[in-house]
């Protein structure tokens, strides 16, 4: 299984983070820089460990700062199976 981009987008408008806000991001841009903030970040990490069933331990998640970061660290874990 890939993640997509887009994969992580999804989990972030179910956590409630505004739709039109997740529409306006930019994959590779800085989510800080981007209106959320440090309370959505770590919503944003439970709800990807719940989804894809891993663990991302504070010290990694505070590395994931953008939608493609927290995609590829997923699908890096993935594939370590």
């Amino acid at each position: 299984m890939t993640i997509a981009a887009s994969d992580i987008t999804a989990i972030m408008k179910s956590t409630g983070i505004d739709p039109k806000t997740v529409d306006a991001l930019k994959m590779d841009v800085p989510l800080v820089h981007q209106g959320l903030d440090s309370i959505d970040m770590p919503v944003i990490a439970v709800a990807v460990e719940k989804k894809f069933g891993i663990d991302l331990s504070d010290a990694n998640a505070a590395q994931l700062k953008t939608v493609n970061d927290f995609a590829a660290y997923v699908n890096k874990i993935l594939q370590k199976g």
